[in-house]
């Protein structure tokens, strides 16, 4: 019988990216950093974000390409680099969620530059 492998525990394979992204958090999506996916799967990613953002554990992560919205749970955080878990996915374009309106306002304007 052959010994499970424990290295990555993970439920979903990761896919290395480059995908330029940005998080928004606090009263009304106010505050903001951009950030880049490094690694994404079907239930989480890795985020490289400067580590002087003092994140809460749940935020909004916009990536850039597509226009998609996760609402996101950091599971853990290590200097420049941030796991989280996706708790719902969003395509942004036509969206009509209120609480959404400035992020989507923020990826129009980012798309059109």
């Amino acid at each position: 019988m052959t010994e499970p492998d424990y290295s990555d525990r993970r439920e979903h394979p990761r896919e290395p990216t480059n995908l330029r992204a940005r998080v928004f958090y606090g009263q009304g999506m106010a505050h903001w950093a951009d950030c880049t996916i490094v690694d994404l799967s079907k239930g989480g990613a890795r985020l490289q974000i400067s580590s002087i953002y003092p994140l809460p554990s749940r935020f909004v992560l916009l990536q850039l390409l597509g226009g998609v919205v996760y609402d996101v749970r950091v599971r853990w955080r290590r200097g420049d680099m941030t796991g989280v878990s996706f708790d719902a996915r969003t395509e942004i374009e036509g969206s009509s969620e209120e609480r959404l309106a400035g992020v989507q306002k923020a990826w129009l304007a980012l798309r059109a530059a």
